[in-house]
């Protein structure tokens, strides 16, 4: 499957995951905007930038950029608190979707924890995966 086309299945099933915990959700028109979606909490209007995370050795990783080809070559652009609020992330190996503010983030790329780790790993860098689930920060 070609990426576009799994950035858009991802995409729906997020769309879907926010209803489902009671979220609204709007769809930006057009190609201009940063972030994929628009949640309303009822609270505010969250910006959500869409990601497809792939399962690596026990954890959930997903980019926090987005990668297009020029007549240059390849060009990464990270995102900024200024354009998004929250990555929503999907994961077809774990069926979940996880909620992260940008935050929490760094640069690069991130990985949530769902299996235990190696036992000599630093405990400091884990940032587990259930306490980023959907329904535990969206919900």
């Amino acid at each position: 499957m070609n990426t576009s086309r799994k950035g858009d299945e991802t995409e729906v099933t997020i769309l879907a995951r926010l209803m489902r915990v009671g979220a609204s959700v709007s769809v930006p028109f057009g190609d201009n905007d940063r972030y994929d979606l628009v949640a309303d909490d009822g609270d505010r209007l969250h910006r959500v930038q869409c990601k497809t995370g792939n399962w690596t050795n026990g954890t959930v990783r997903f980019n926090l950029y987005t990668s297009v080809v020029n007549s240059e070559g390849r060009v990464d652009s990270d995102y900024t608190s200024e354009e998004i609020d929250a990555y929503a992330v999907y994961s077809a190996d774990t069926d979940s979707v996880y909620w992260v503010p940008i935050e929490e983030t760094g640069d690069g790329e991130m990985r949530l924890r769902v299996e235990d780790p190696h036992p000599k790993a630093p405990e400091s860098r884990i940032n587990w995966a259930n306490e980023y689930a959907l329904s535990e920060q969206f919900g």
